[in-house]
């Protein structure tokens, strides 16, 4: 059998670089580019951003997110508002929805930190 001339882990190593999740800015940021990510998989048969989303999947899940974080999150990522509009659909202030959107990424990069998630991109 002879090698394989395709690179077929350079899209994980590229996600992992570009995605740090073992801390809140990378949680931020896999969650900011998640309708991205979720296109990929299907109009480039993007494998890697396949693994990245069913492990940010199962991140969120064990993250034991409040109903408020993962509402806040919710918001903020899927419906593309700010902290203002997160606020007004929430009937909390801007300032609380804000710091729910931050606890919930807290709680998920720290998931992700007890995977050593991203370790291997150091």
């Amino acid at each position: 059998m002879g090698a394989c001339a395709v690179d077929i882990e350079k899209g994980h190593r590229n996600l992992s670089v570009r995605y740090a999740l073992n801390d809140r800015d990378g949680v931020h940021a896999i969650l900011r580019d998640i309708h991205q990510l979720r296109s990929s998989r299907f109009e480039r048969g993007d494998y890697a951003a396949c693994d990245v989303l069913i492990d940010l999947a199962e991140a969120i899940e064990r993250a034991g997110l409040t109903n408020r974080e993962r509402e806040a999150l919710y918001y903020v990522y899927e419906r593309e508002l700010d902290t203002v509009e997160t606020g007004k659909a929430m009937g909390i202030s801007p300032q609380k929805a804000g710091l729910r959107v931050r606890n919930g990424l807290e709680r998920i990069a720290k998931v992700y930190e007890i995977w050593n998630y991203g370790e291997e991109a150091a």
